[in-house]
């Protein structure tokens, strides 16, 4: 990047006029059985007993999921039988919801019905106890309620007793129908999807941007328009009566730059009246007889999306952006143009810094931005949403997702909310620190992608629950639904549970999982309370308190998930297999590189079988070779190294994640609205067309963005050993000096340390004026380490030494002096971390060995002449010895 940008693009994406329709059955995902079907719109209760017989055009529920009969009053002795039946169509409104109400107990909500008859007038009481009633209730969508609501569209009858579980996606209503002594616990679901009019779908294409040109660093591609309307560009026809639905807020991860980079996104989708003319072929798919019919109560809407791109996860401002440029090209007459909005976010707002850690952005009188500086942890940065994993999913199901994680499942997450969807999926892929996903990734994936769903690999994808109205899943895939709390694992893996997770780490991540939960629900309940409040002066205040609330809390959940993560795999380092001598095939091989029995036989008996899954992963042979070689994760791993020795289970308060608070600045920049000096005076703006922008009012300026970053400041030169020190060192040399600073003995030798760290981190440059004599000045060098072992002076001194050391004996071809400086660590009770390791097992790979070396059968045989040498020594010194005492007595 040239610099930090709080936003690389602004797209808006939809269909146009030349494009095609989009095959989406071309897929090989079997078709849904009930993607054509109607919702609900009627339920009715039936007592056979009674001679009730099931009404014209409604459908009996008559077994559950597993085949037992759906009585609703199963188990009952005397109770007579009662079925549930239902209608579909789209004649009325259909049921938008289902309930259960205790009479005398509980109260419905003003729009809700209670089916309190049955098909022939009989007392509908489904509850097989003679003391109190139970009723069915529902609530019917509005006449004027948009065409793609969710709505009812299937429901059925479980029994609990008999081990029955809801169908996946399905929303259990917690309330027992059978109250009496005796019975099975019977329970009522539902499913919910979206209404879906009759329309063409289309591949959705970038219809406008900006900038104009790419990025240098960062190159627009056209596959963006997939993931901003992941569910297709779509044309649809409605009702005249039908209201606009609500715009809805999507997020999405892309990965550029080989994977090694991550894009976040952020898009709004809406829906615009389409005002062209339809071809003969587009009135048929809608099922318009002619144009005519278009006055005639029906109206044509095409969905349109607005994104933006960016590096950084800021969706809160990046959704309250997009909201505000929507609301406002919905005013008839506007003194600024969205166009000058885009441009001031994209080329004018400062990306926030250390000395201005937050940026106020005035957009309006009633609408300010907020950016806060991201924390600079070593952890890799991501968009999860660790509040909203534990939310949706609760502690238990979090568990199990992490074990599917951990194993590499094939694991497909799907809600109606896309936000929530990507920011799970984000936190999954995250909370396996320090391992990394290696496998397909895709936290929002738009249909026409779906094929990834047979890939014979494991993958974690996130798809829009609609995807379940047109295909059916492989039967392969373990299924997450974030919406009704439901994981659902394919067949041949129902041996998953919780409970293969090591024992001790997993209750005490259970017990902080549902510590913070409760926290969150009290954050949560806090907001609600104070959101009335119309307190000007402390709007802003609040704001700025409640993203540190949940900054904070993001960061404790995901503590909880590394400390996990440090425990189960404590100890893991002193089972590294260094390479040792000249590289063969097979050197870099994970059992060369790792003794996996050795680690296996170090834990519980009990997770064996754990533990056997998780080192067969990809994940895991890919964590132990960027732990064995130079990678772009050294930092980061050295810093779970660090965490998990600092981890003990029997005292959990020490805290893992610090915030480095010693440059923390209340400094707030604000941000005035755009400029107007180069547009005409009182020109009102109107966007009667939809969301088109103007060309003309897209024109770069030349960048505000005083605070910006440049690149060259900050990275590490190539080559530089010192830009590989890492912070942990620092802080460790700084809390030395204080502890230190009181005794003047301990100070000086202090000091003496620090020169030493100094000399050898200045060594490069030092070898560079004199290469020629580089293997001497090496060889000096590492007697000099030789000594700080004798004198005590490796104590204070910092792990960089060894490190510079070992990088130069791999640029220099010296490897086995590194062999030798691996031994004066073990010796200084020293255990090389990541880094140093890294730029050990680099040195021996990639170093031209002497062409000397002797072969393993040579150096066995020198070792035999060492034996017969001291054994003679031994005995001729023995012999002299004996000579001497004889001599001492005569």
């Amino acid at each position: 990047m040239e610099e930090r940008r709080v936003v690389d693009y602004f797209v808006v994406v939809g269909a146009t006029d030349e494009q095609s329709q989009d095959d989406t059955n071309s897929t090989h995902l079997k078709q849904s059985l009930c993607s054509d079907l109607p919702p609900i719109t009627d339920l009715a209760v039936v007592f056979p007993s009674l001679g009730e017989k099931v009404p014209p055009g409604f459908t009996l529920i008559e077994t559950t999921p597993t085949g037992l009969v759906a009585d609703l009053n199963h188990g009952s002795l005397r109770s007579p039988e009662v079925f549930l039946c239902y209608q579909r169509g789209r004649h009325k409104p259909p049921i938008v919801d289902i309930g259960i109400m205790y009479d005398g107990k509980e109260r419905v909500l003003h729009d809700a019905k209670v089916l309190k008859t049955s098909v022939s007038g009989q007392i509908a009481n489904i509850n097989n106890s003679t003391s109190s009633r139970t009723f069915i209730t529902y609530r019917r969508a509005s006449p004027t309620a948009p065409c793609n609501i969710l709505a009812v569209s299937h429901v059925c009858v479980v029994i609990t007793s008999r081990g029955e579980t809801p169908p996946h996606a399905f929303c259990l209503i917690h309330k027992n129908l059978n109250k009496g002594m005796v019975g099975s616990d019977v329970y009522l679901c539902y499913k919910k999807s979206v209404m879906k009019p009759k329309s063409i779908t289309y591949k959705p294409v970038i219809t406008d941007r900006y900038p104009k040109t790419d990025r240098n660093y960062f190159h627009l591609l056209p596959s963006v328009a997939l993931f901003c309307l992941p569910m297709g560009a779509t044309l649809e026809a409605w009702p005249d009566e039908a209201s606009q639905p609500d715009p809805i807020f999507s997020t999405f991860v892309l990965t550029v730059s080989d994977a090694s980079e991550k894009v976040y996104g952020a898009a709004i989708t809406f829906y615009e009246k389409f005002n062209g003319k339809l071809s003969i072929e587009q009135q048929k798919l809608l099922g318009l007889k002619d144009s005519n019919e278009l006055k005639k109560g029906i109206s044509l809407h095409a969905n349109k999306s607005v994104c933006v791109l960016s590096h950084w996860p800021f969706f809160d401002t990046f959704q309250k952006f997009l909201m505000f440029l929507l609301k406002t090209s919905l005013d008839e007459q506007i003194p600024i143009p969205i166009e000058r909005y885009i441009t001031h976010l994209v080329d004018e707002v400062p990306f926030p810094s250390p000395e201005r850690p937050q940026i106020l952005v005035q957009l309006s009188m009633d609408t300010q931005l907020i950016l806060t500086q991201p924390e600079d942890l070593p952890i890799p940065r991501s968009g999860a949403g660790f509040h909203q994993m534990i939310m949706n999913l609760q502690p238990d199901n979090c568990l199990l997702l992490l074990l599917c994680a951990l194993t590499e499942q094939k694991l497909l997450i799907h809600s109606l909310r896309p936000n929530v969807l990507t920011a799970v999926a984000e936190a999954v892929s995250t909370l396996i620190f320090p391992f990394k996903w290696q496998c397909p990734y895709i936290p929002l994936c738009p249909l026409s992608l779906a094929e990834v769903l047979h890939a014979p690999l494991p993958f974690l994808i996130g798809v829009d629950s609609r995807f379940f109205d047109l295909y059916e899943p492989p039967t392969d895939v373990t299924c997450v639904d974030l919406d009704t709390n439901t994981i659902t694992l394919c067949e041949d893996k129902k041996h998953l549970t919780a409970k293969l997770l090591p024992k001790k780490p997993t209750r005490i991540l259970k017990n902080t999982l549902e510590k913070l939960n409760e926290k969150l629900d009290d954050l949560q309940r806090t907001y609600k309370a104070t959101s009335n409040k119309s307190i000007e002066e402390t709007n802003i205040d609040r704001d700025f308190l409640k993203k540190r609330k949940e900054h904070e809390l993001e960061l404790e959940i995901q503590e909880a998930f590394l400390r996990f993560m440090g425990s189960i795999l404590k100890g893991y380092r002193w089972y590294l297999r260094p390479i040792t001598k000249a590289p063969t095939v097979g050197a870099t091989d994970t059992s060369s590189l790792f003794d996996l029995q050795g680690f296996l036989k170090s834990r519980e008996k009990t997770n064996v079988k754990f533990y056997s899954l998780l080192t067969k992963t990809q994940m895991f042979i890919r964590f132990i070779e960027e732990r064995s070689f130079v990678s772009n994760m050294d930092a980061a791993l050295e810093f779970f190294d660090e965490c998990s020795e600092k981890i003990d289970l029997e005292n959990y308060d020490t805290r893992l994640i610090e915030l480095d608070t010693c440059g923390e600045s209340e400094r707030t920049v604000f941000i005035m609205p755009p400029e107007m000096n180069d547009l005409p005076f009182d020109t009102l703006y109107t966007y009667e067309n939809g969301f088109i922008l103007n060309s003309e009012l897209l024109k770069c300026k030349e960048s505000k963005n005083y605070l910006k970053v440049k690149n060259d400041e900050h990275l590490p030169i190539p080559g530089s050993p010192m830009a590989r020190r890492t912070k942990h060192e620092v802080k460790s040399a700084q809390k030395l000096a204080r502890k230190y600073s009181t005794s003047p003995s301990l100070w000086a030798k202090f000091l003496l340390g620090t020169c030493y760290s100094l000399w050898f981190i200045h060594l490069p440059s030092h070898i560079l004026q004199s290469e020629d004599r580089a293997t001497s000045t090496l060889r000096s060098a590492y007697e000099l380490l030789n000594k700080f072992q004798k004198t005590g002076v490796h104590l204070l001194t910092d792990e960089v030494c060894y490190r510079v050391m070992m990088q130069l004996c791999g640029i220099y071809n010296q490897p086995m002096l590194a062999v030798k400086l691996l031994l004066v660590m073990k010796r200084c009770g020293l255990h090389p971390n990541a880094i140093t390791y890294g730029f050990y097992n680099r040195a021996l790979l990639e170093s031209t060995w002497p062409s000397d070396l002797r072969t393993p059968s040579q150096l066995l045989w020198k070792k035999l002449r060492n034996v017969v040498l001291s054994a003679a020594l031994f005995k001729k010194a023995g012999a002299q010895n004996k000579k001497t005492e004889t001599f001492r007595r005569g």
